[in-house]
């Protein structure tokens, strides 16, 4: 969680205007990183490089829904980027939206996404092992990759 409870902030994700010296020294690298690119973000809303690295970053906080609004504004901004709609797969999947992830996952795969290896050992995937949609699209891909 953030060091940032200074009152000063309006609402939550949103960083405080002003900060104390012992403020910032006392944050991490990370929450530093997450108060910069919020801002650039809200000053520039569809600057997509920057929307990448927020989203990263909240999904390292753990900050699930907000990751994937980002994603969400991602896929709009840029829908014919397989990474893009890899990404949102994972925000759905640690979500626990089943469904949701296994479409952005075909989508990403249809988009030119094929690094299997990737999707085995992947994490923020971990929900999706078990179910037998995520392993035919696994099958699917391997079979692709063979094809080329």
């Amino acid at each position: 969680m953030s060091n940032m409870h200074n009152s000063k902030a309006t609402h939550q994700g949103e960083p405080p205007a002003e900060m104390s010296l012992e403020d910032i020294i006392s944050r991490s690298q990370s929450d530093f990183e997450l108060d910069f690119f919020s801002r650039i973000a809200t000053q520039a809303p569809c600057y997509a490089d920057i929307l990448v690295q927020l989203g990263q970053l909240l999904t390292l906080k753990g900050r699930h829904d907000e990751a994937l609004d980002i994603d969400r504004r991602l896929a709009k901004l840029r829908p014919q980027v397989p990474q893009v709609a890899y990404n949102l797969a994972c925000s759905y999947s640690l979500l626990g939206r089943t469904n949701e992830a296994l479409d952005a996952l075909r989508r990403a795969i249809q988009l030119g996404y094929w690094d299997i290896d990737h999707l085995l050992m992947d994490p923020d995937l971990t929900g999706l092992h078990s179910v037998p949609e995520f392993h035919d699209l696994l099958s699917d891909l391997d079979f692709e990759i063979l094809e080329d």
